[in-house]
């Protein structure tokens, strides 16, 4: 995260510098993404970065935790067009987002999805892993009907849209670049089925079987 010295530039000045680096990061891949580059587009000294940032993976991380809210907001305009069902919502979000062309959004989705296409593997799972349980539950506990899960104490909530979307994440994300979409969203269907189902036999009938 930045330090408290680029917090304190003016907002124009942090904008070039973002900027900058989404233009980076949407055209080389996280390893090949130059420093350089980067600072020469923002027209800023490379002394000046680093008392902005520890390094690249820090700035790369800042740019991606700006596309959170976008990515929330998306997610639960789905949840709340398919009634307040989380795993519909969620599959309907994955059929939205295709329909839009193998991420060809305009705006901010466009831009993070010009990232996800050039960062792969570590790149993808940071990403998916800033979508931590605070987040999602402030964003979208209030656009599922809770009536419709299980749930049983305080913390249920947040903790299944943190797993649902950690889990349909990286599908939805392999399915918009392309990788065997039908059986992409046949496993995303899948697993989401089984996530609303639940996973264990219940009690009575593991009884039966003994």
């Amino acid at each position: 995260m930045p330090r408290s010295t680029f917090c304190r530039l003016a907002p124009e000045k942090q904008e070039r510098l973002l900027e900058a680096a989404t233009r980076e990061f949407s055209r080389r891949s996280f390893a090949e993404a130059s420093i350089n580059q980067i600072i020469k587009d923002a027209g800023i000294p490379r002394g000046s970065f680093y008392m902005y940032f520890d390094d690249k993976e820090d700035l790369f991380c800042y740019v991606m935790s700006g596309y959170v809210d976008q990515l929330l907001m998306v997610v639960r305009e789905s949840i709340f067009r398919a009634g307040g069902d989380l795993f519909q919502g969620v599959l309907d979000l994955y059929d939205f987002l295709l329909r839009r062309g193998q991420g060809q959004q305009p705006g901010d989705m466009g831009a993070m999805a010009a990232i996800l296409a050039c960062n792969s593997g570590l790149q993808k799972n940071m990403f998916f892993g800033l979508l931590d349980r605070n987040a999602v539950l402030t964003g979208l506990g209030d656009v599922v009907d809770q009536d419709m899960l299980d749930l049983r104490r305080d913390r249920d909530l947040g903790d299944i849209l943190a797993a649902v979307l950690t889990v349909a994440g990286p599908l939805i994300y392999s399915g918009l670049q392309g990788d065997e979409q039908g059986s992409v969203r046949e496993r995303l269907e899948n697993v989401l089925d089984l996530m609303r189902r639940g996973m264990a036999r219940g009690k009575e009938i593991l009884d039966d079987h003994e």
